[in-house]
This record gives C-alpha cells, structure tokens and sequence, in this order.
C-alpha cells in the first residue's frame, strides 16, 4: 500500500515504523526474511500497512523457535531487490522509526548493498533511547506491556511494527522530545515498486 510522500515538519509528519525479522544477528552475515512497515501519524492514526516475508535464498533460516519462519513460508516469497521499490515507497517522505533502531537500520542497508542497489542514506528515530529516558524498559515487549499495548505475535514483523506504532504515540504523549530525524528521500533514481509479497498466515495490510 503505497501513500503519497509526507512533506510536513516532523510535529506534523507521519512516522513510518518499521522492523525486520532476520536469520541472525550480524547483518554482515545474516539476512532479512521479515520486513514490515506500519505508517502513523501523530494523532496515532495508522494511514497504511505493508508486510511482506524475503526468500533470502538460503535455507539457514536462524532461530526458527524465536521468528517463526519455516522454509515453506519463503516459498514464492520476493527476493529483497524485488520488494526494494515498495519499501522506499513505505518510507519515501516520512520519519523512519524503529526500535532499537542500528538493528534494523544496519540490515535494511547490508541487503539493499547486497542487492546490488548501491547505497542509502537511511536514519530512523529510535524508540529505545526514548523509553529509556522516562526509565521505562527498552525490550519492546516489556514496553509494550506496561504502556498497555497490544502485541499479539512478537518476533512476526507486522504485529511488532504495531506495537511500536504504539508505542511511540504513548511517548510522544507523554512529552518525550523525539530526536530530529530528517524524512526519508529515496535515491535517485528510486528502484520501482513490483507490487509483490508474500504474508504469513492471518497477516493483512
């Protein structure tokens, strides 16, 4: 689902919160096969919801027991390059969040280096910093539990983009300053979206 790019001063624009599941946690050798993007404003309106899981083209899928994704799962899924275009999409013109953000920033470059797409300049609000300065905890579900909000499915890319979604309205009403971040500006030019993905199970956008 993709929106028209937010051009608004960051009190006003829309934050596109996102996160990876991986089969590791070295992006250097592990890989994305998660990703999802969940848009807010900050009202705590969501204007937009995309998921997809990556076949990362291996079958050393990690802690299967934490991420839940089964080789079967991948099947028919998109490659990282295939879906690059639908990602900038999601995040094209708006504040990139994440929790614990050097993570999921640090694998979205590796693969869109991996990809053979050059470079990105991409930089996200980190919710953890945020949390932490009202001595809140910083694992995101210890978070989510003591702001009151819902995670359903941790470790599934969609259900935990919601939860920070969430999350990050909580702190911005309760006056926590957010780190300027400038809205992302894709490359140019910009990979072009294709449209495809593949969910798990009782996922939706």
């Amino acid at each position: 689902m993709a929106l028209r790019p937010c051009s608004q001063p960051m009190t006003g624009a829309v934050y596109s919160c996102f996160d990876v599941e991986t089969t590791g946690l070295d992006p250097r050798r592990a890989r994305v096969i998660e990703i999802a993007v969940v848009k807010v404003t900050p009202t705590g309106e969501t204007v937009g919801e995309w998921s997809t899981l990556i076949d990362a083209g291996t079958t050393n899928l990690g802690r299967i027991d934490i991420h839940g994704i089964r080789g079967d799962l991948l099947v028919d899924a998109p490659s990282f390059a295939e879906v690059a275009g639908d990602l900038m999409a999601e995040l094209s013109g708006c504040v990139p969040v994440a929790h614990n953000a050097s993570f999921d920033v640090g694998f979205v470059t590796a693969e869109w280096a991996r990809a053979g797409l050059g470079s990105i300049d991409l930089r996200a609000l980190d919710t953890v910093p945020m949390a932490r300065s009202l001595g809140l905890p910083g694992r995101l579900g210890d978070l989510s539990r003591v702001l009151g909000v819902e995670l359903n499915g941790a470790h599934r890319a969609l259900d935990d983009s919601r939860a920070l979604a969430g999350v990050l309205i909580h702190l911005l009403e309760r006056g926590v300053t957010p780190q300027e971040v400038p809205l992302f500006e894709p490359p140019d030019p910009p990979p072009l979206p294709t449209g495809r993905f593949r969910q798990r199970s009782g996922a939706s956008t």
